[in-house]
């Protein structure tokens, strides 16, 4: 099995021949408002860390620790009623096909398959509207269960809401972060990439390894990028989201070969130049 550091500089070159797919994490960075209006409205320097898993397409949020007391969270949504009830929809919509796109491109790219943007957006376009609007399904209910309707203009609402799902939302990270990948490249819906991510992950070995070092790798990235993106709000931020796009594309890239060669239900994704092979680990061929 390829070590981390290999399966990076392969992914690094299949972003290259890839380019103009890191617009779409460019575009998904720009939609988080909150995210880019917290940065800009910060008077002070700021340092910080982040973790995650590339269990979306990956942004440069995924790398800046944004400023502010305690624990924060940007839904990257105006969720101030009614004004939600019209632009929350619209925005689900356009990241699911953005995200259903993009996956599938990738997909398609590295398996071979004659499947375009437009193509995957049509045939990939339910279930990642289902993993586009499922934290929203979550948070939203249990903010308003907790602090009432009016509470959905107050960012602590939402906090509150985080706060008490930390435990859980650490294990469904760990354990469901390969569904998107799942789904494009099984060809399958929500349910059956989410139960075949479950299992990858119950087993443990090469992907506990990956995601152990897919953390570390986003957290040297985070220190750097935090200190860019929020202590050079202007420059820092059109940096941040033109090389957080790219990075993204790299690191979705990445991650969906590794999905590839250890899901033995995926087809195959070809074979890594044996000086590139170690452990025991098997690679699905």
């Amino acid at each position: 099995m390829p070590s981390f550091t290999v399966r990076l500089a392969d992914g690094w070159q299949r972003a290259r021949e890839q380019l103009p797919l890191a617009l779409v994490p460019m575009l998904l960075a720009v939609t988080q408002t909150d995210s880019i209006r917290q940065i800009l409205t910060y008077d002070g320097i700021h340092i910080g860390i982040k973790f995650g898993v590339p269990a979306s397409v990956v942004t440069v949020w995924q790398f800046v620790s944004l400023p502010g007391s305690g624990v924060t969270a940007n839904v990257g949504l105006p969720l101030s009623a009614p004004f939600a009830m019209v632009v929350v929809p619209g925005v689900l919509l356009l990241r699911a096909g953005l995200s259903a796109g993009y996956f599938g491109t990738i997909a398609a790219e590295l398996l071979g398959r004659h499947e375009g943007f437009a193509m995957s957006v049509l045939a990939y376009f339910v279930p990642f509207l289902v993993i586009t609007a499922l934290p929203y399904v979550v948070l939203v209910p249990l903010a308003l269960g907790l602090f009432g309707f009016g509470s959905l203009g107050e960012g602590g609402a939402i906090v509150g809401a985080v706060l008490l799902l930390i435990p859980a939302f650490i294990a469904a990270g760990y354990l469901f972060w390969a569904t998107p990948y799942l789904i494009v490249l099984r060809r399958t819906g929500f349910v059956a990439a989410a139960r075949g991510s479950y299992q990858l992950a119950v087993n443990g070995g090469a992907y506990f390894a990956y995601t152990v070092g897919y953390l570390g790798l986003v957290l040297l990235v985070s220190a750097v990028a935090t200190a860019v993106v929020v202590n050079v709000p202007a420059v820092g931020l059109l940096i941040g989201i033109v090389g957080g796009g790219f990075l993204g594309l790299v690191l979705n890239i990445t991650t969906m070969r590794f999905v590839a060669d250890i899901d033995p239900q995926c087809p195959a994704a070809g074979e890594w130049p044996e000086q590139h092979r170690n452990g025991d680990s098997v690679v699905n061929t």
